[in-house]
């Protein structure tokens, strides 16, 4: 692992701080990059996130650039695995030279790669994950679309504490740095209420049996419980849940928001809860620009569109903003400003609403309830916050 950094470390063309002429930048083109997974176990998220962010690339293309320029995207596959992460950033950065990484998938291989990428003076746009620290610290190159993990959880806890409230809080954790700051945000929130976690347990991402957790919670008598997890967990915490009998509100966060989840266990996800920071919207109840977008990604990939590509298209819709700002003398300190000026933009599938600043880098400013019901997330509440 040390070998993989130390190499990319050494082989980053611009050295230093570094704000100083673009990389990937020439009199006709733009190039990004993005590395994601798209033959591991995560490219159920990756595949449609690339397909999101080429259809958007595509569509400016096809409408003449920016300022005269076009964009190119190279998307590199890692397998979800940190080693592939760091030798794809490397390819993108010293090969490809491009102009900035968008769309980044997964925790460790954002916290990996981000030191020397940023060395090398190529910001780190609207990774795929919510870890606080794709905000924090401020940094002048790195800026996040979501709400993090833990703000997320204590959204949930408020919502809930303050529409029907709850006696015994229990968490459900998955036993890694994501799990960690959504559990973090649980205790937070519960703190403010002079309350704790009455019962928690912890499961390892492989966990295929999760009758000892549930019987734990279920022997606590959770009336609700904050699953800080992923996606198989979720399903298989909340199915296992019920086939024991054990029916408390369960709440997860942004992870496992997909028609996957909704329509898994043959309706035992029926009446599950999560917040999310994005909208996943549906062609069925869209209209617009929304429901154009939902119906051309249909028509041009043959299915519909899921949410990281819903995702995917708007990171690339947000960073073009930015770029038609900075003018056609396109230099990376001049971008990196107008990110920070964009002020109230809401994105055209879900609705929400993007800002940043100078000392603001994480760019949603609510968070949405969503809900199973009859086999599809619905939206039960918008404007979230603790």
């Amino acid at each position: 692992m040390k070998n993989f950094a130390t190499a990319l470390a050494l082989s980053a063309l611009v050295t230093g701080a570094a704000i100083a002429g673009p990389q990937g930048v020439t009199e006709d083109k733009i190039t990004l990059g993005s590395y994601t997974d798209l033959s591991g176990p995560l490219a159920v998220w990756g595949v449609p996130e690339a397909n999101g962010l080429r259809m958007r690339v595509d569509e400016i293309n096809a409408a003449g650039g920016i300022h005269g320029r076009q964009l190119e995207i190279v998307i590199e596959d890692t397998q979800y695995q940190v080693p592939r992460a760091i030798q794809a950033a490397n390819k993108l950065l010293r090969r490809d030279r491009v102009f900035a990484m968008v769309g980044a998938l997964g925790t460790p291989m954002n916290l990996a790669v981000m030191p020397q990428q940023l060395d090398a003076g190529v910001p780190n746009l609207f990774p795929m994950t919510a870890a606080p620290e794709m905000a924090e610290p401020l940094h002048q190159m790195k800026y996040a679309f979501f709400r993090n993990y833990t703000e997320q959880f204590r959204a949930a806890v408020a919502y809930f504490h303050d529409n029907g409230g709850f006696v015994t809080p229990c968490v459900s954790q998955i036993a890694n740095e994501a799990g960690e700051s959504m559990t973090l945000g649980v205790e937070q929130q519960l703190h403010e209420y002079g309350m704790e976690i009455v019962a928690k347990t912890e499961h390892s991402a492989t966990e295929t049996d999760m009758v000892s957790s549930v019987t734990t919670l279920k022997n606590a008598g959770c009336d609700i419980v904050f699953n800080a997890g992923s996606v198989k967990d979720t399903i298989l915490t909340v199915a296992t849940s019920k086939k024991l009998g054990f029916e408390p509100i369960f709440v997860t966060g942004m992870v496992p928001y997909m028609d996957a989840v909704a329509k898994a266990a043959d309706g035992a996800m029926e009446g599950l809860y999560l917040v999310s920071p994005f909208v996943f919207a549906d062609v069925a109840t869209s209209e617009g620009e929304a429901k154009r977008i939902l119906e051309t990604y249909a028509e041009t990939y043959g299915t519909k569109m899921e949410p990281q590509a819903q995702l995917g298209y708007i990171f690339i819709d947000l960073l073009a903003e930015a770029l038609e700002a900075a003018g056609p003398e396109l230099t990376t300190e001049g971008f990196l400003a107008a990110i920070e000026a964009i002020n109230g933009y809401v994105d055209p599938i879900g609705g929400q609403t993007i800002s940043f600043g100078p000392e603001d880098h994480q760019g949603v400013e609510t968070l949405i309830l969503a809900k199973v019901e009859n086999g599809a997330w619905t939206v039960a509440a918008r404007g979230l916050d603790y």
